[in-house]
């Protein structure tokens, strides 16, 4: 299966969203997404009623049953506050599927997904044959 921009964008504006739904406390205002050899998002949310500016890349992967947010680099301001994405997102969510480590974040599940890449400008998941 091959995704477009739009269609890692509103996949990714679903799973972020979701993560803090169950408090109420997060809202993408605006978001944009860029596929190359990695994608590139920037956004707007609104985080406890504050307004914070997003900008970062990542390249994407599924591995061992977990999808990865991988080669992470971006920040996060507010007012003239900088603060680094995994840092963030280290400290903010709270599901023991999710893991962080320094500049990587992992989501555990298992999905019947051989491969996840980015390739020609689209992200290419492969699944796993049924048997």
């Amino acid at each position: 299966m091959i995704l477009n921009e739009n269609e890692v964008q509103v996949c990714l504006k679903y799973g972020i969203e979701s993560f803090f739904k169950k408090d109420g406390i997060l809202q993408i205002k605006d978001m944009h997404l860029k596929i190359t050899d990695k994608a590139e998002m920037k956004a707007i949310v609104v985080y406890q009623g504050h307004t914070l500016d997003l900008e970062g890349e990542f390249t994407l992967s599924y591995q061992n049953g977990r999808i990865g947010f991988e080669n992470i680099k971006g920040k996060i301001e507010y007012l003239f506050l900088q603060f680094s994405i995994p840092s963030i997102l280290k400290q903010m969510i709270r599901d023991k599927h999710f893991v962080c480590q320094e500049d990587a974040c992992y989501y555990i599940c298992d999905l019947p997904i051989k491969s996840m890449s980015i390739e020609n400008e689209h992200v290419c998941v492969e699944f796993k044959e049924r048997l």
